[in-house]
């Protein structure tokens, strides 16, 4: 005598569940987001150290002036810039002739002991 079966049929039973499914799915999917992610970060590495890369403009100094503002000193080959930028816009705000003077001055001599850090005070108040 046979009996009935109580279980499903051949065919839907060998697919496997939608979970495994998805899983490997999200699987593919993080595995492809992680790598343009990856290949990004190479790229911009690589754009920073250039082979044969030449500076012909160097940021010598930068200053916040505001929020969205800052000035810059800029040198294009033996020329040096004092630029604005601003959100949306850069404005040349003093060209220095050729062999100008714009390095920093030296920091002032001062006979004053130096203040004790943050660090210092909050070692002193615990002990150490």
């Amino acid at each position: 005598m046979s009996e009935p079966t109580l279980f499903a049929a051949p065919e839907a039973a060998s697919h496997g569940t939608a979970a495994g499914g998805t899983l490997d799915v999200t699987l593919a999917l993080l595995l492809i987001v992680g790598l343009i992610v990856l290949l990004a970060w190479g790229l911009k590495r690589m754009r920073r150290f250039g082979i044969g890369r030449q500076d012909r403009i160097q940021v010598l100094s930068d200053r916040a002036v505001g929020p969205k503002e800052r000035c810059m000193l800029v040198r294009v080959g033996d020329t040096d810039l004092l630029i604005g930028v601003a959100g949306g816009s850069v404005r040349t705000l003093h060209v220095f002739p050729p062999g100008a003077n714009t390095e920093a001055p030296p920091a002032p001599v001062t006979d004053k002991p130096a203040l004790p850090t943050f660090k210092d005070l909050l070692m002193r108040s615990l002990g150490k």
